[in-house]
């Protein structure tokens, strides 16, 4: 049995099999995730997000520009969902569903975003603390916590779910801003670009996180100015890679209010505030079904590992970062209590992120950092190492076995292929994004697909609506303003007989035509000159900063600072 207990010290040796040895278990635990939350169940937001990637599919086939709406939304009345939660992360897994169908294409997200950040939180944790142990401790236990499984199933948040995937790739470019090789900005640009090409409100709660290790860590900037240049640089790039979506989106909300401005449908920050004894249980959950659909909480795991810095005391500039992130996480955890005042200024000025427990997101990362660099300093040989590391898989399993029971208790009652009809909204959430001059979905659903006529001697024929273009003929006996069963984006094209005409917004909130001839009309949301541009703008940021990539990889790296203090 020599042999065999000498393995540890061989892995440990052989440096390339660290990363190779976590890829299996990371790969492992990820198909055990896919097996175990079997049936795919609609989860909180499922349908939202799920009819999502359906446009997105629909919108690949008919513009290269990825300019489109979700046309069959709301009986065919469309639904520019586009606008407000950006598509760029999903754009290769609607190609797959394009080639296979929609609940492949989902679950491949799925399992490769899972995989993703498993080997980005490695790369981050690596390349920082110097240690593959920590590295794959913190990786496992951030990428399978018990937050993002709740995210991911239970509330299917799927947006704020995949951000998982790219906070490491933003803290390694925060690393390198403040401590590393501050010529590598690019990392911080393309992960806060994958952040916003993600979930917007995920990206204002990343930009904060950034702004307090900035203060924290500021005598760096102070020390070497060149940092603080690149951080700018940082900011700017990140702002020309996502014009994609970010000026489309400024676009539409300056020019036209919507329900969840006028009706107040979002929910207020300090309004989503945990009692005690939730906030406990969440630190804790894991270990039992819980007594309700969705606690958020960062699990008793994670809590754990936040929690072995009390057998940990040699000091260093790695440990102070390490319970630097334990302490903004535990101050997150105090930010989702009664406690914090969200409803006194500035922070009532961030009531657009609706629940304050978004910040367990962080907190879980923090916590899975830390916890995975105090094992590192508390286990001192490979034995133990090796020993620890599949009993965490161990404890995953587990957690993810019971929370899959839980998630099959409380979220498979009905199908995923359950239509989208008025009596659930249209699977469209609260309807956050219909114009404001649109008196509701009940008139929109009994006015029915009829268009509409100032005078009674117009003659509408041959109408006809086929992916997300409405064409019919027209005949009139004096100029006529027709309203469509189309609700109003701006970026709306008309023509009549091949000649573009004017589209104006109805005081129903509909598309409105006016129309000074007889003939034959075509209606289809052809984009904007903004979101034209903006999509240019967004390949040129990204060819431009691939090919800077490129040659700064080439040039040898020469007087730059890189202790990590």
């Amino acid at each position: 049995m020599d042999w065999f207990s000498r393995i540890p010290d061989k892995i440990a040796t052989n440096k390339k099999s660290h990363f190779w040895l976590f890829f299996a278990l990371l790969l492992f635990l990820s198909a055990v995730m896919m097996y175990l939350y079997q049936p795919l169940c609609p989860g909180q937001d499922f349908f939202f997000h799920y009819r999502r990637l359906q446009a997105l599919m629909d919108g690949v086939k008919t513009s290269p520009m990825l300019i489109y709406l979700d046309y069959n939304a709301i009986d065919g009345y469309g639904y520019f969902t586009k606008a407000f939660y950006p598509d760029f992360v999903l754009i290769p897994f609607a190609l797959i569903g394009n080639l296979t169908n929609l609940e492949f294409a989902y679950q491949f997200m799925v399992f490769t975003m899972t995989v993703l950040c498993g080997v980005f939180t490695y790369i981050t944790v690596n390349r920082i603390y110097k240690k593959p142990f920590a590295a794959a401790i913190a990786a496992l236990l951030y990428t399978f916590c018990i937050y993002r499984l709740l995210d991911l199933y239970h509330r299917a948040a799927l947006g704020e779910t995949l951000t998982f995937t790219f906070i490491p790739i933003v803290f390694l470019g925060l690393y390198h801003i403040i401590k590393g090789d501050y010529k590598k900005w690019y990392i911080l640009a393309i992960g806060f670009s994958l952040m916003i090409f993600t979930h917007l409100i995920s990206s204002v709660l990343m930009f904060f996180t950034l702004l307090i290790f900035l203060i924290i860590y500021y005598k760096s900037l102070i020390k070497e100015p060149k940092r603080f240049l690149y951080l700018v640089v940082a900011g700017i790039t990140t702002l020309i890679i996502t014009a994609y979506y970010l000026f489309p989106m400024l676009e539409q909300a300056i020019t036209t209010t919507f329900y969840y401005e006028s009706r107040e449908l979002m929910a207020k920050t300090q309004d989503s505030a945990l009692p005690f004894h939730w906030i406990i249980w969440g630190m804790f959950t894991g270990i039992v079904t819980p007594a309700q659909a969705f606690i958020p909480g960062v699990g008793f795991l994670l809590t754990g590992a936040a929690a072995l810095r009390l057998f940990v005391y040699k000091k260093s500039p790695e440990l102070r970062s390490a319970d630097i992130g334990v302490i903004i996480g535990l101050v997150y955890i105090v930010a989702s209590s009664p406690l914090f005042p969200w409803s006194v200024f500035p922070f009532n000025k961030l009531n657009f992120i609706q629940m304050a427990w978004r910040l367990f997101e962080f907190t879980s990362f923090f916590f899975a950092v830390a916890g995975g660099y105090y094992l590192s300093l508390i286990l001192k040989s490979s034995k133990r190492k090796l020993a620890t590391a599949f009993t965490v898989v161990i404890l995953l399993v587990l957690i993810m076995t019971n929370d899959a029971k839980s998630y099959e208790m409380y979220r498979c009652g009905r199908p995923i292929t359950q239509v989208a009809t008025f009596n659930n909204d249209y699977h469209l959430g609260g309807l956050e994004y219909i114009p404001s001059s649109v008196p509701s979905i009940e008139y929109m659903h009994q006015r029915g697909d009829s268009i509409g006529t100032k005078y009674e001697g117009t003659i509408i024929s041959n109408k006809n609506k086929e992916m997300g273009i409405t064409s019919f003929d027209i005949s009139i006996n004096s100029n006529e303003v027709t309203e469509l069963p189309l609700i109003y984006y701006k970026g709306y094209t008309a023509t009549l007989n091949d000649k573009e005409i004017p589209v104006t917004e109805s005081e129903n909130g509909l598309v409105q035509l006016p129309i000074e001839q007889s003939g034959h009309i075509q209606v289809y949301y052809g984009g904007t000159v903004i979101q034209k541009i903006s999509y240019f703008i967004t390949l040129a940021g990204i060819f431009a900063t691939c090919i800077y990539i490129f040659l700064q990889r080439r040039k040898p790296t020469e007087g730059i600072n890189t202790d990590n203090k």
